[in-house]
């Protein structure tokens, strides 16, 4: 079932459910967060069960994430997570793509492996994390015994396996077939490290299989070529799915280097086998090489620039197995090992340093080892080399319209030299190709999603004082889309209906689909832009996008009191409310209502006041306590996507925050455990985790502000290593379930009455205590 499918279905459950026609203004609760079974008394949901000790994460931390979490769920809860060993924000991800016997869903296997299959069909070097549309999935390699015509395709070759078989680590995975044939997996930047262990009497065979892919990505082209004397086999694929086929896919090139002699070999296309010839093109083409003995050993160097620069990674990045396993953890080790907390028990733990390791998977590295990259105007360019080495990691699969809001502004603060890359690769996209990109996939722009993520990214990271970059040059590149359309030819990227929303303030429902979250978007977009141009010096600049960035005024229905699409004459369109309408991306009224990130206490006056603002706020998240399946959308607060995921933090926003006490914690507990159910919805390159760190340590941001709201930790403390050299101590000892509120707030022992704190009290250090309470 596509997810076009899905949402038909969503749509039918919504629109057939009850109709709940109570009044908008609703009233605040007075009962406790419904953190416990609807079951239990009220006296026992008042109490709740006695706490956990708190216990310490102790070193090394790698041994906390679990890579299987987020692998599952069902629908909408589809996480999109891959168990794939690789390195921070690396190229090579190698995994197993997984199936059920008579086929599955594409939507569940938009990263390849789904938990609940019980059939493996090859094991692909490159995906995407988190993504709600398949991509990549290229080269699929196969150990299997013997090779035959039947297996030149992976329904011939795909074998079942047990999750009991099954070892997923930080830098690992391994697993062992049903035909006893052992796959472990290990990577670094661009190759991906394969060890095949055979059963005694087996036929040791390894299938290069390039016309495997994921869900309804095409294979377009393909080149395969065997040297037996070099031991390798290498070549080409070309292939998209739904993005990447909007400006003719994305090619990835591959060196597979072999540590032993062939005893045969062959390469196959359209079905049939041809052993001991070399070359093969076509999109079904492959290879297959047979071994003496009962094991072997490859290594698959990747690039998207040629095939020299796949080569040229893989001699650069050529080691033993398990030393590639242990630089890889190494690696990973260093990154989670700044940020040391103490929560309630085991499973905490697991789920806030997996949701930490999530959060930096992608974007994707996308240069080679030399610094030669393609770009997104398909040449090749070079990276400026320092002393021999790339000046900054160019990396691509930028998922902006989601990362902006939590991934973002956790690498600006927490992993300020990541940042550095991102912001750096987005300006080079915009120099090569001619603008920043709204989702680049690979070498390509896509055009996905609606706003600006791009303005949100580079002002972010510019007020936050990320070092190394030319702003000045960064502003100039934003304005070319913030200020007039795409440039001529240019059709996948820029602000649509750009010249409408500078003229008269919005974005008519015919001049764009999505006009109303384009409308809003942008609006933020703006005043990330303002940011920008202040962080320039550019006051009358900063005036001027300032202005605009109240345009989301103009969507403020005063009938149905909700920001609403309309017209180029200027009606508003009728609204369901709980409905999704064509003016909204992936939404309904209510998903979008508190969709004003940068003016929120403006938006309380426009509702009427902070009265009715909280009121409203409050029904939200009541109303989304009647069903909390991930299967379909919520009406109501939906965690699942983007546009309403900061509004638990709406409350302190305006300054009550007892609400944000409440939400966070129960969006928290209800929708992440240590499962492969453990996320409700596609992670979004990190979006839904990095969300998760941010409220388990108290404070969350919102992008393109110097400042972040101040929420309830759910771990009891933690340590926080920062890129300065100080260190930001958050100390809540009483936190639990029971004790969720705050009685007090101090700063470096000093009451702290305020619900913001500034990046640069976070940034420099201290201690940030938390009185809790039940």
């Amino acid at each position: 079932m596509t997810r076009r499918i899905l949402l038909s279905l969503a749509c039918l459950a919504i629109a057939c459910g009850d109709d709940d026609t109570s009044p908008i203004d609703g009233g605040a609760s007075d009962s406790e967060p419904p953190f416990f079974d609807a079951g239990e008394s009220d006296a026992g949901r008042d109490a709740g069960p006695p706490p956990a000790p708190s216990q310490p994460a102790t070193a090394p931390f790698v041994q906390w994430v679990d890579p299987l979490i987020g692998t599952g769920g069902l629908g909408f809860g589809v996480g999109s997570v891959s168990p794939a060993p690789q390195t921070p924000f690396g190229f090579a991800r190698p995994a197993p793509d997984t199936t059920q016997p008579d086929g599955a869903p594409g939507f569940n296997h938009c990263a390849g492996y789904y938990h609940p299959d019980t059939l493996i069909d090859g094991f692909s070097q490159v995906r995407a994390h988190g993504m709600g549309i398949a991509e990549y999935g290229f080269v699929a390699l196969m150990p299997t015994d013997g090779m035959t015509a039947a297996k030149t395709n992976d329904v011939g070759y795909r074998r079942g396996f047990s999750h009991d078989d099954e070892t997923s680590a930080v830098g690992y995975y391994s697993v062992t077939l049903d035909d006893g044939i052992r796959a472990e997996l290990t990577a670094s930047d661009h190759v991906a490290f394969h060890r095949y262990t055979f059963p005694s009497e087996a036929d040791a065979t390894v299938i290069v299989d390039l016309g495997h892919h994921l869900g309804d990505v095409e294979i377009q082209e393909a080149d395969v070529h065997v040297d037996a004397e070099a031991r390798e086999v290498w070549g080409s694929v070309l292939g998209g799915g739904g993005y990447a086929r909007r400006r003719g896919g994305v090619r990835v090139y591959f060196v597979a280097r072999f540590d032993r002699d062939f005893a045969a070999h062959g390469v196959f296309a359209d079905g049939t086998l041809a052993e001991g010839e070399n070359e093969r093109t076509g999109s079904t083409a492959g290879a297959w090489v047979r071994f003496e003995g009962d094991a072997a050993e490859v290594a698959v160097g990747l690039s998207f620039t040629d095939l020299e620069g796949a080569r040229t990674n893989l001699d650069a990045q050529l080691a033993p197995f398990d030393e590639v396993r242990a630089a890889t953890e190494a690696r990973w080790e260093a990154l989670l090992s700044r940020v040391r907390v103490s929560a309630r028990g085991d499973e905490e733990l697991r789920v806030f340093y997996s949701s930490l390791y999530r959060s930096l998977l992608m974007p994707t590295l996308a240069m080679d080892v030399d610094g030669r990259y393609r770009g997104l105007d398909h040449e090749v360019h070079q990276i400026p080399l320092v002393e021999g080495t790339p000046s900054f990691r160019y990396s691509t699969d930028h998922s902006l319209w989601d990362t902006y809001r939590t991934q973002i502004p956790l690498l600006s603060w927490l992993y300020p030299e990541l940042q550095r890359d991102m912001v750096l690769s987005l300006l080079q996209m915009a120099t090569d190709g001619g603008y920043l990109p709204r989702w680049p996939l690979g070498t390509n722009y896509t055009g996905g999603m609606v706003g600006d993520g791009a303005a949100l990214q580079l002002a972010d990271a510019a007020i936050k004082g990320v070092e190394g970059v030319d702003w000045d040059e960064a502003l100039r590149l934003a304005r070319i889309t913030a200020d007039a359309p795409t440039p001529v030819g240019a059709v996948f990227g820029g602000r649509a209906g750009i010249e409408p929303f500078m003229e008269r303030g919005w974005v008519g429902i015919e001049e764009a689909s999505s006009s109303a979250s384009w409308t809003l978007e942008v609006a933020y977009a703006d005043y990330a832009m303002a940011r920008l141009a202040e962080h320039r010096g550019e006051t009358t600049l900063a005036e001027g996008y300032d202005e605009r960035a109240g345009n989301w005024r103009n969507l403020w229905d005063p009938a149905s009191e909700f920001l609403v699409g309309r017209h180029a004459d200027g009606r508003f369109a009728p609204t369901s409310e709980n409905m999704w309408e064509d003016y909204y991306a992936e939404g309904n009224s209510w998903q979008y209502l508190f969709f004003v990130p940068h003016d929120l206490e403006g938006l309380a006056t426009q509702m009427g006041g902070n009265e009715v603002f909280l009121q409203r706020l409050e029904r939200f998240f009541t109303e989304s306590t009647r069903d909390t399946s991930v299967l379909f959308p919520n009406r109501w607060y939906w965690h699942g996507n983007e546009p309403d995921i900061h509004a638990p933090f709406a409350f302190a926003a305006v300054g009550a925050p007892e609400g944000t006490w409440r939400w966070s914690r129960w969006v928290a507990r209800t929708y992440y455990d240590a499962t492969p159910n453990g996320l409700p919805g596609n992670d979004d390159a990190g979006t839904l985790s990095a969300w998760y760190v941010f409220a388990a340590l108290g404070v969350y941001p919102i992008t393109a502000m110097d400042r972040y709201v101040v929420a309830a930790p759910l771990v009891t403390h933690a340590d926080v290593d920062l890129p300065g050299g100080g260190t930001l101590v958050i100390d809540a000892p009483e936190s639990s379930d029971r004790a969720w509120r705050v009685d007090a707030v101090r700063w470096n022992d000093a009451p702290y009455p305020s619900t913001w704190i500034e990046h640069a009290s976070l940034a420099e250090g201290g201690t940030l205590t938390f009185d809790m309470v039940e």
